[in-house]
Protein backbone atom coordinates (compact mmCIF):
# COMPACT_ATOMS: atom_id res chain seq x y z
CA UNK A 1 0.00 0.00 0.00
CA UNK A 2 0.95 3.83 -0.84
CA UNK A 3 -0.04 5.95 2.13
CA UNK A 4 1.12 8.65 0.19
CA UNK A 5 0.85 9.75 -3.39
CA UNK A 6 0.08 13.01 -4.82
CA UNK A 7 -2.72 15.18 -4.06
CA UNK A 8 -3.63 11.94 -1.56
CA UNK A 9 -3.36 10.56 1.72
CA UNK A 10 -4.14 6.73 3.10
CA UNK A 11 -4.31 6.10 6.94
CA UNK A 12 -4.49 3.12 8.71
CA UNK A 13 -6.99 2.99 11.11
CA UNK A 14 -7.40 -0.84 12.23
CA UNK A 15 -6.21 -4.13 11.47
CA UNK A 16 -10.12 -5.24 11.96
CA UNK A 17 -10.68 -9.06 11.57
CA UNK A 18 -8.05 -11.29 11.18
CA UNK A 19 -5.37 -9.98 8.07
CA UNK A 20 -8.19 -7.48 7.29
CA UNK A 21 -6.56 -3.73 6.94
CA UNK A 22 -9.30 -0.65 6.92
CA UNK A 23 -7.73 2.26 5.72
CA UNK A 24 -9.13 6.20 5.07
CA UNK A 25 -8.15 7.84 2.21
CA UNK A 26 -8.30 11.50 1.87
CA UNK A 27 -8.22 14.13 -0.74
CA UNK A 28 -9.45 16.94 -2.25
CA UNK A 29 -11.98 15.26 -4.79
CA UNK A 30 -13.67 13.33 -2.01
CA UNK A 31 -14.17 16.05 0.31
CA UNK A 32 -15.73 17.94 -2.47
CA UNK A 33 -17.98 14.67 -2.68
CA UNK A 34 -18.79 13.80 0.52
CA UNK A 35 -19.48 17.78 1.64
CA UNK A 36 -21.50 18.89 -1.74
CA UNK A 37 -24.92 17.59 -1.71
CA UNK A 38 -25.71 19.97 -4.34
CA UNK A 39 -23.39 17.89 -6.76
CA UNK A 40 -24.75 16.09 -9.54
CA UNK A 41 -24.57 15.22 -12.84
CA UNK A 42 -21.00 15.63 -14.75
CA UNK A 43 -19.66 17.72 -11.84
CA UNK A 44 -20.42 14.40 -9.79
CA UNK A 45 -19.17 12.06 -12.11
CA UNK A 46 -15.61 13.87 -12.66
CA UNK A 47 -15.36 13.94 -8.79
CA UNK A 48 -16.04 9.83 -8.86
CA UNK A 49 -13.35 9.33 -11.10
CA UNK A 50 -10.27 11.84 -9.98
CA UNK A 51 -11.37 9.70 -6.31
CA UNK A 52 -10.66 6.64 -8.21
CA UNK A 53 -7.94 7.06 -9.64
CA UNK A 54 -6.54 8.17 -6.15
CA UNK A 55 -7.79 5.21 -4.96
CA UNK A 56 -5.84 2.99 -7.72
CA UNK A 57 -2.73 5.15 -7.05
CA UNK A 58 -2.73 3.83 -3.41
CA UNK A 59 -2.89 0.21 -4.28
CA UNK A 60 -0.36 0.32 -7.74
CA UNK A 61 2.37 -1.70 -5.85
CA UNK A 62 -0.59 -4.16 -4.21
CA UNK A 63 -2.33 -5.13 -7.74
CA UNK A 64 -0.58 -7.16 -10.41
CA UNK A 65 -1.18 -6.77 -13.76
CA UNK A 66 -2.78 -10.25 -15.27
CA UNK A 67 -4.22 -11.47 -11.58
CA UNK A 68 -6.41 -8.77 -10.99
CA UNK A 69 -10.00 -8.05 -12.09
CA UNK A 70 -13.31 -5.98 -10.99
CA UNK A 71 -16.20 -7.02 -9.33
CA UNK A 72 -18.55 -4.30 -10.94
CA UNK A 73 -21.72 -4.87 -8.63
CA UNK A 74 -24.64 -3.16 -10.59
CA UNK A 75 -25.46 -0.18 -11.34
CA UNK A 76 -24.00 1.49 -8.80
CA UNK A 77 -20.53 0.25 -9.61
CA UNK A 78 -20.66 2.20 -12.82
CA UNK A 79 -20.40 5.62 -11.04
CA UNK A 80 -17.09 4.43 -9.36
CA UNK A 81 -15.13 3.71 -13.09
CA UNK A 82 -12.82 2.03 -11.67
CA UNK A 83 -11.58 0.12 -15.42
CA UNK A 84 -11.45 4.12 -16.66
CA UNK A 85 -9.37 5.01 -13.19
CA UNK A 86 -6.84 1.96 -13.67
CA UNK A 87 -5.91 3.00 -17.74
CA UNK A 88 -5.69 6.71 -16.74
CA UNK A 89 -3.72 6.37 -13.81
CA UNK A 90 -1.30 3.74 -14.15
CA UNK A 91 -2.29 2.68 -17.80
CA UNK A 92 -3.64 -1.21 -16.49
CA UNK A 93 -6.06 -2.72 -18.00
CA UNK A 94 -9.16 -3.86 -15.16
CA UNK A 95 -10.72 -7.19 -16.81
CA UNK A 96 -14.73 -7.28 -15.63
CA UNK A 97 -17.04 -9.52 -14.10
CA UNK A 98 -20.52 -8.28 -13.79
CA UNK A 99 -22.67 -9.12 -11.07
CA UNK A 100 -26.49 -7.47 -10.00
CA UNK A 101 -28.01 -8.16 -6.78
CA UNK A 102 -31.36 -6.91 -5.09
CA UNK A 103 -31.60 -5.37 -1.54
CA UNK A 104 -34.90 -6.88 -0.37
CA UNK A 105 -34.88 -6.17 3.58
CA UNK A 106 -33.05 -3.35 5.35
CA UNK A 107 -33.09 -2.65 9.61
CA UNK A 108 -30.79 -0.59 11.50
CA UNK A 109 -28.52 -4.09 11.63
CA UNK A 110 -28.64 -5.77 8.53
CA UNK A 111 -29.83 -5.98 5.22
CA UNK A 112 -31.05 -9.12 3.02
CA UNK A 113 -29.44 -9.04 -0.58
CA UNK A 114 -30.07 -11.53 -3.41
CA UNK A 115 -28.54 -11.90 -6.45
CA UNK A 116 -30.32 -11.63 -9.98
CA UNK A 117 -27.71 -12.05 -12.70
CA UNK A 118 -23.78 -12.40 -12.74
CA UNK A 119 -21.32 -12.57 -15.30
CA UNK A 120 -18.32 -13.95 -13.90
CA UNK A 121 -15.60 -14.66 -17.36
CA UNK A 122 -12.71 -12.79 -15.84
CA UNK A 123 -11.69 -14.65 -12.63
CA UNK A 124 -8.53 -13.23 -11.23
CA UNK A 125 -6.91 -13.54 -7.66
CA UNK A 126 -7.61 -10.61 -6.72
CA UNK A 127 -10.78 -8.62 -7.08
CA UNK A 128 -11.54 -4.68 -6.70
CA UNK A 129 -15.17 -3.35 -5.99
CA UNK A 130 -16.23 0.16 -6.10
CA UNK A 131 -19.55 0.47 -3.77
CA UNK A 132 -20.58 1.72 -1.05
CA UNK A 133 -20.86 0.23 2.28
CA UNK A 134 -23.51 -0.01 4.56
CA UNK A 135 -24.44 -3.28 5.98
CA UNK A 136 -21.99 -5.11 4.20
CA UNK A 137 -24.31 -7.89 2.98
CA UNK A 138 -24.17 -6.91 -0.71
CA UNK A 139 -20.52 -7.23 -1.48
CA UNK A 140 -21.24 -10.41 1.09
CA UNK A 141 -23.45 -11.62 -1.26
CA UNK A 142 -21.07 -10.62 -4.82
CA UNK A 143 -18.23 -12.14 -3.39
CA UNK A 144 -20.52 -15.31 -2.33
CA UNK A 145 -21.67 -15.71 -5.95
CA UNK A 146 -18.11 -14.93 -6.91
CA UNK A 147 -16.60 -17.71 -4.97
CA UNK A 148 -19.25 -20.54 -6.26
CA UNK A 149 -17.41 -20.10 -9.35
CA UNK A 150 -13.33 -19.13 -8.45
CA UNK A 151 -10.70 -19.03 -6.23
CA UNK A 152 -10.22 -15.85 -4.48
CA UNK A 153 -6.96 -14.50 -2.78
CA UNK A 154 -7.31 -11.17 -1.65
CA UNK A 155 -10.27 -8.45 -2.09
CA UNK A 156 -10.09 -4.58 -1.86
CA UNK A 157 -13.32 -2.94 -1.52
CA UNK A 158 -12.90 1.02 -2.67
CA UNK A 159 -15.52 2.75 -1.06
CA UNK A 160 -16.15 6.36 -1.10
CA UNK A 161 -18.07 6.11 2.12
CA UNK A 162 -18.41 2.73 4.34
CA UNK A 163 -19.36 2.00 7.46
CA UNK A 164 -17.09 0.37 10.12
CA UNK A 165 -19.75 -2.09 11.06
CA UNK A 166 -19.57 -3.34 7.01
CA UNK A 167 -15.76 -3.48 7.09
CA UNK A 168 -15.98 -5.72 10.01
CA UNK A 169 -18.94 -7.88 8.73
CA UNK A 170 -17.21 -8.60 4.90
CA UNK A 171 -14.08 -9.11 7.13
CA UNK A 172 -15.70 -11.72 9.02
CA UNK A 173 -17.23 -13.33 5.75
CA UNK A 174 -13.84 -13.51 3.95
CA UNK A 175 -12.06 -15.26 6.93
CA UNK A 176 -14.15 -18.05 6.63
CA UNK A 177 -13.71 -18.63 3.05
CA UNK A 178 -9.61 -17.43 3.50
CA UNK A 179 -9.55 -14.29 1.30
CA UNK A 180 -7.83 -11.53 2.95
CA UNK A 181 -9.68 -8.70 2.73
CA UNK A 182 -8.52 -4.37 1.99
CA UNK A 183 -10.84 -1.46 2.97
CA UNK A 184 -10.02 1.99 1.26
CA UNK A 185 -12.94 4.54 2.40
CA UNK A 186 -13.59 7.91 1.46
CA UNK A 187 -12.88 10.42 4.78
CA UNK A 188 -13.84 8.51 7.36
CA UNK A 189 -15.20 5.11 8.75
CA UNK A 190 -18.80 6.02 9.02
CA UNK A 191 -21.28 4.60 11.95
CA UNK A 192 -24.55 3.79 10.20
CA UNK A 193 -28.36 5.46 11.06
CA UNK A 194 -30.96 3.40 12.59
CA UNK A 195 -32.63 3.54 8.98
CA UNK A 196 -29.75 1.61 8.00
CA UNK A 197 -29.41 4.64 4.74
CA UNK A 198 -27.76 6.81 6.41
CA UNK A 199 -23.41 7.45 7.03
CA UNK A 200 -22.83 10.77 8.78
CA UNK A 201 -19.98 12.87 9.95
CA UNK A 202 -21.96 13.44 13.26
CA UNK A 203 -22.51 9.83 14.52
CA UNK A 204 -21.30 9.07 17.30
CA UNK A 205 -19.30 5.56 16.13
CA UNK A 206 -18.10 7.88 12.84
CA UNK A 207 -13.94 7.55 13.18
CA UNK A 208 -13.03 10.74 11.15
CA UNK A 209 -11.07 13.97 11.36
CA UNK A 210 -12.27 16.04 13.82
CA UNK A 211 -12.37 19.06 11.58
CA UNK A 212 -14.93 17.29 8.92
CA UNK A 213 -17.13 16.83 11.97
CA UNK A 214 -17.03 20.41 12.68
CA UNK A 215 -17.69 21.35 8.67
CA UNK A 216 -20.59 18.58 8.67
CA UNK A 217 -22.47 20.36 11.98
CA UNK A 218 -22.02 23.81 10.30
CA UNK A 219 -23.25 22.30 7.02
CA UNK A 220 -25.97 20.39 8.39
CA UNK A 221 -27.07 22.49 11.17
CA UNK A 222 -26.10 20.42 13.63
CA UNK A 223 -28.45 17.32 12.07
CA UNK A 224 -26.67 14.04 11.04
CA UNK A 225 -27.42 14.22 7.75
CA UNK A 226 -25.97 11.51 5.66
CA UNK A 227 -22.92 12.61 3.49
CA UNK A 228 -23.75 10.55 0.01
CA UNK A 229 -27.95 10.54 0.59
CA UNK A 230 -29.97 7.69 0.73
CA UNK A 231 -29.03 5.97 -2.96
CA UNK A 232 -25.60 6.59 -3.88
CA UNK A 233 -24.90 7.16 -7.40
CA UNK A 234 -28.49 8.45 -8.43
CA UNK A 235 -26.62 11.47 -8.69
CA UNK A 236 -25.49 10.72 -11.87
CA UNK A 237 -28.02 7.44 -12.69
CA UNK A 238 -31.19 8.57 -11.75
CA UNK A 239 -30.30 12.59 -10.75
CA UNK A 240 -34.26 13.42 -10.30
CA UNK A 241 -34.52 10.52 -8.40
CA UNK A 242 -31.84 11.86 -6.48
CA UNK A 243 -33.45 15.59 -6.00
CA UNK A 244 -36.74 13.62 -5.02
CA UNK A 245 -35.04 11.86 -1.91
CA UNK A 246 -33.22 15.08 -0.82
CA UNK A 247 -36.80 16.74 -0.56
CA UNK A 248 -37.61 13.70 1.47
CA UNK A 249 -34.20 14.13 3.63
CA UNK A 250 -35.20 17.67 3.85
CA UNK A 251 -38.59 16.92 5.35
CA UNK A 252 -37.39 14.29 7.69
CA UNK A 253 -34.12 16.79 8.71
CA UNK A 254 -36.13 19.99 9.18
CA UNK A 255 -33.89 21.51 6.11
CA UNK A 256 -36.27 22.82 3.54
CA UNK A 257 -34.74 25.77 2.06
CA UNK A 258 -31.25 25.01 3.25
CA UNK A 259 -28.37 25.53 1.11
CA UNK A 260 -27.19 22.27 1.58
CA UNK A 261 -29.85 20.38 -0.06
CA UNK A 262 -30.41 23.21 -2.43
CA UNK A 263 -31.03 20.74 -5.25
CA UNK A 264 -33.92 18.89 -3.81
CA UNK A 265 -37.53 18.85 -5.51
CA UNK A 266 -40.58 17.47 -4.29
CA UNK A 267 -41.75 14.41 -5.29
CA UNK A 268 -44.74 13.76 -7.32
CA UNK A 269 -45.22 10.05 -6.50
CA UNK A 270 -43.51 8.10 -3.86
CA UNK A 271 -43.66 5.25 -6.17
CA UNK A 272 -39.97 6.20 -7.70
CA UNK A 273 -38.92 5.95 -4.04
CA UNK A 274 -39.84 2.89 -2.75
CA UNK A 275 -36.48 1.51 -2.93
CA UNK A 276 -35.79 3.74 -0.11
CA UNK A 277 -38.97 3.66 1.76
CA UNK A 278 -36.95 2.26 4.55
CA UNK A 279 -34.73 5.29 5.35
CA UNK A 280 -37.56 8.01 5.70
CA UNK A 281 -40.58 5.94 6.90
CA UNK A 282 -40.33 5.86 10.49
CA UNK A 283 -39.17 9.44 10.50
CA UNK A 284 -41.71 10.65 8.85
CA UNK A 285 -44.55 8.86 10.91
CA UNK A 286 -48.08 7.33 10.21
CA UNK A 287 -49.11 10.72 7.63
CA UNK A 288 -45.99 10.27 4.96
CA UNK A 289 -48.26 8.97 2.49
CA UNK A 290 -50.35 12.35 2.50
CA UNK A 291 -46.86 14.54 2.31
CA UNK A 292 -46.67 15.10 -2.06
CA UNK A 293 -50.78 16.16 -1.74
CA UNK A 294 -50.22 18.41 1.68
CA UNK A 295 -49.50 22.50 1.05
CA UNK A 296 -46.19 23.25 0.01
CA UNK A 297 -43.52 22.75 2.77
CA UNK A 298 -42.15 25.98 3.40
Amino acid sequence: MILETEGSTAELIGPGTGSSRLYVVRNRALERMLFDRNLVGTGFRRACLESSRHFIGHLTDECRTGDTAELMILSKGLVYQLGEAAALENGQNLPLNLIATSRVAVSPASARVEVAYSQLEAPAGTLLIGDTVASGETIIAAVGRYLRTHALERLYVLSYAGTLGGAERIAAFCARHGVRPTFLYGLAAFGLGLNGFDLSFLHPETITRRAYVERAARQFSGKPVSAVGWDFGSQVVSPRKYRRLCWVEAEVWGLHGSDCLAVAERPESWAELAHERAAYVDALGPGWQHLIHSPETP
